[in-house]
């Protein structure tokens, strides 16, 4: 929470005389912020961002805000199981683990497992 209220006070101290340093700093919080109890600070960077004319991706609605169910399955992504692990340590089908892993990528804008894998170990470390 104190990193996201310092990087939202940076985006905004850069805003007039230095916009591109203020999107660089919006947009590493926004991105990071979704989906955590950080997220009004996300809402903010978002906000600035648009006033400043830098384009962002807003995502499905719900973007960001991961079930408990999600959570537990990107935790699980971050410490390297394959579907059918994460499916035996929950107790869920392998299906299942599919849709969640799906509703993961969607709602926090990545591309793919690695790109999960690597969030989950961010927040990991950042909390």
């Amino acid at each position: 929470m104190e990193l996201a209220r310092t990087r939202l006070e940076m985006a905004y101290a850069f805003a007039e005389r230095s916009p591109e340093v203020a999107i660089a700093e919006a947009k590493r919080l926004w991105r990071t912020s979704n989906g955590l109890d950080a997220r009004q600070y996300a809402d903010a960077a978002g906000a600035l961002l648009r006033s400043l004319g830098a384009p962002i991706r807003t995502g499905p609605k719900g973007y960001g805000a991961l079930t408990r169910r999600e959570a537990e399955v990107l935790k699980l992504i971050g410490a390297g199981l394959s579907n059918s692990e994460i499916g035996d340590r929950l107790y869920i089908t392998r299906k299942t683990v599919e849709h969640h892993v799906g509703n993961v990528l969607s709602k926090l804008g990545l591309r793919n497992r690695a790109e999960a894998a690597g969030y989950a170990l961010r927040q990991e470390t950042s909390t």
